[in-house]
């Protein structure tokens, strides 16, 4: 199929948040492996923002702590000082671990990932995924990315919405 790869990926906090507050957190089971930086355990579990058990649970994370030291570096040479402590973590460790697939929510993320030749993939983009891997049926899928839009605090325009809704009928393009 040619997505064994991309089983292992690096979590943002967004999409970790966006599927919560839908409750649909174990979707991220898609994955093999999450790797998540300090920063944005931080950001979510340490804000309250998701419950630790909760990721616990899905038994998928790995965290990672990182040297303050090597991401300033890192930030400098690439010119990413605009993004936050965890979203230059998690750019940080996908280049430190050679994980291509970033799982991000932010626009800035996204666009600064491309840069760096890492895949980035969003909450609706998981949800496909999720689909296209036979875990959840088309209606299901249909039904939380319009949660995604309507229910969690995910910032997205309804066309961008209708264009993930589009993408679940192409099934299977590479078969």
């Amino acid at each position: 199929m040619g997505n064994e790869g991309l089983r292992i990926a690096v979590i943002d906090s967004g999409p970790i948040i966006h599927l919560t507050e839908i409750g649909c957190l174990s979707l991220l089971q898609i994955f093999s492996t999450l790797h998540i930086p300090d920063a944005i355990w931080h950001e979510t579990v340490g804000q309250g923002r998701v419950l630790q058990d909760d990721l616990q649970k899905i038994n998928i994370f790995k965290r990672h702590t990182l040297s303050a030291d090597e991401i300033n570096k890192f930030t400098t040479e690439k010119g990413l000082k605009k993004l936050d402590d965890g979203e230059r973590e998690c750019l940080y460790l996908c280049r430190q671990i050679s994980v291509p697939l970033i799982l991000t929510d932010d626009l800035a993320v996204r666009d600064a990932a491309n840069l760096l030749n890492i895949i980035p993939v969003g909450s609706l983009g998981i949800v496909v995924k999720a689909y296209k891997s036979e875990q959840i049926s088309l209606s299901e899928a249909e039904r939380i990315i319009n949660a995604l839009y309507d229910i969690s605090s995910l910032f997205v325009t309804r066309a961008i919405v209708e264009i993930a809704i589009k993408e679940l009928y192409k099934r299977f393009p590479h078969e």
